[in-house]
């Protein structure tokens, strides 16, 4: 299928979906995923694909996830998890914390670099399950990615938003958010992976 992850940052976080239900989020502490938590952020990756539009899933597997996130030196990509139950009970969290609770959202990211502003995060998904939307948790998630990025000397954090999703958009800018097509006439391109290959052969 054609990779929705343009849209797939915004797309069911704190205001995803309308129709989500209000639940309680006082019991939801966010952490750093660990290699176990991998095959429950798989299923949650479906889930945000299936509210997009694309229930046929994207093609990654979770070996791909483990092998990226894991096994690779450095990691490609690293990923915050929502966790609620046996134990969670704030915003912090990180590496070491206990686990064990239930997985009800994540933030799958990046480190990136600017030659204008140096250090920089990129948010690839924010997903959070139907009945904590609007709850606070996708901003919990933000919450621990910018106290990372503080940590880390970040000076930017990007992620792209679906154009009809209002909420989220209107969230964002809560947040303090701006939209480069309006402050910089900024368009995001891509070039998948059969245009990679045929640049990567001319001569």
């Amino acid at each position: 299928m054609t990779d929705p992850s343009p849209v797939s940052a915004a797309a069911a976080g704190e205001q995803g979906a309308a129709a989500g239900g209000r639940g309680e989020a006082g019991d939801v502490r966010v952490r750093s995923a660990r290699r176990e938590d991998m095959p429950r952020v798989h299923e949650m990756i479906h889930e945000l694909a299936a509210f997009e539009g694309f229930p046929q899933g994207p093609a990654i597997a979770l070996d791909d996830l483990l092998r990226d996130g894991f096994d690779s030196s450095p990691p490609w990509f690293f990923t915050l998890v929502a966790e609620r139950g046996d134990g969670a009970g704030g915003a912090g969290g990180g590496a070491g914390d206990a686990g064990g609770g239930e997985l009800v959202g994540y933030a799958l990211c990046n480190r990136a670099y600017s030659s204008w502003t140096a250090r920089a995060f990129y948010v690839e998904d924010l997903y959070v399950v139907p009945s904590l939307r609007r709850a606070g948790v996708g901003r919990r998630l933000l919450q621990r990615l910018a106290q990372m990025a503080v940590a880390e000397g970040v000076s930017r954090v990007d992620w792209h938003v679906a154009e009809g999703n209002a909420a989220a958009r209107a969230f964002y800018r809560g947040l303090g958010a701006r939209d480069l097509r309006t402050s910089e006439g900024r368009a995001a391109l891509r070039l998948d992976q059969p245009h990679i290959h045929a640049l990567a052969r001319t001569h």
